[in-house]
């Protein structure tokens, strides 16, 4: 929900402070996170709206209604900026499974992956998260979260956040598991034709 950023709609050249629908961010700081009209100091890739957070240390969350599903695959994807006004930052894009999303955290979930960037002056970098779900286990049937957060520098952008889900394809069996298998059809044909011989003889 608001991947974009585009809600609130703000004047140009306005932002918002403390406050983003559909996501919950950090609390740290006088201004600590909320969204930005483009600026000539940074053009947004998507709409004309992006969000931030300051100091270095703020993150944005946001736990999405998409449940894990046995073998899907999940690709997360967003776009991380830096002003030119600003120092040298180091934003992270990261997908979690499960817990609960607070203030820019994900408190008992899992984090199944996590990539970095570093952000050219002037302008956005993407970033991508690739996961593909266990066949079986607990995170199955949980819910998965997206953070977007911040090591390093002043303040980070960021903008056109996307989750996508693409049905699996079951594992294919190794050759041990092959073996197994073929083994356990010959002792149920091999008992089945014994079974058959021993009513010949009765």
């Amino acid at each position: 929900a608001n991947p974009s950023f585009e809600n609130p709609s703000i004047a140009p050249g306005g932002s918002t402070v403390g406050a983003i629908p559909d996501w919950t961010g950090s609390l740290s700081g006088l201004f600590p996170f909320g969204i930005g009209y483009e600026r000539a100091e940074l053009m947004t890739p998507n709409g004309n709206q992006w969000a931030y957070t300051n100091d270095g240390v703020n993150a944005l969350a946001q736990q999405t209604t998409k449940a894990v599903v046995a073998n899907e695959v999940y690709e997360l994807t967003a776009e991380f900026g830096r002003r030119t006004d600003n120092p040298a930052v180091t934003p992270s894009l990261e997908l979690w499974v499960g817990g609960t999303v607070t203030e820019g955290g994900v408190v008992g979930g899992t984090r199944v992956g996590v990539q970095s960037v570093n952000p050219v002056a002037g302008q956005f970098a993407p970033a991508t998260v690739r996961w593909t779900a266990p066949a079986a286990g607990p995170l199955i049937g949980q819910r998965l979260s997206v953070r977007l957060a911040n090591s390093s520098g002043a303040q980070a952008n960021y903008d056109n956040v996307s989750l996508t889900a693409t049905p699996g394809v079951a594992p294919v069996p190794t050759m041990t598991e092959w073996a197994m298998i073929l083994f356990a059809a010959m002792l149920g044909g091999g008992a089945s034709l014994y079974l058959q011989y021993r009513r010949r003889l009765a």
